[in-house]
């Protein structure tokens, strides 16, 4: 099963797991074929195992490199997913799931790119 793309480019997969997983680092591969990728990425159990050691074995230009357990300051994402809630979903009442995800979309979609490296601390 392929993941499921967004209209702003996210990656959705029908599961969090192992599979999903490498859905989207297979859809990665693909999508950016001219390039070598270091994703980081943190220890969950779905982030690691054979089935993702395989993958890397086979796909040479894709890394993952783990960040220390308990270290969410170096871990981009968790930064990222704090504004979003903040701006997102703060106070906010979804009637459904699909009502939210399109909602963390076009927040995420207006964020300038200036904005998106702040908050990665990316200079």
């Amino acid at each position: 099963m392929a993941p499921l793309l967004g209209r702003y480019g996210l990656v959705r997969t029908p599961q969090g797991n192992r599979e999903g997983f490498v859905l989207v680092l297979r859809h990665l591969y693909r999508r950016l074929r001219r390039y070598r990728m270091w994703l980081y990425v943190d220890g969950a159990s779905w982030h690691r195992g054979d089935v993702i050691r395989q993958f890397l074995e086979t796909h040479r230009r894709l890394h993952l490199e783990y960040v220390p357990p308990y270290q969410p300051a170096l871990n981009p994402q968790e930064r990222i997913w704090r504004r979003v809630r903040y701006e997102a979903t703060t106070n906010r009442w979804f009637e459904h799931l699909e009502a939210t995800w399109e909602t963390i979309q076009r927040t995420t979609h207006s964020w300038s790119p200036q904005k998106i490296r702040r908050l990665c601390h990316i200079t």
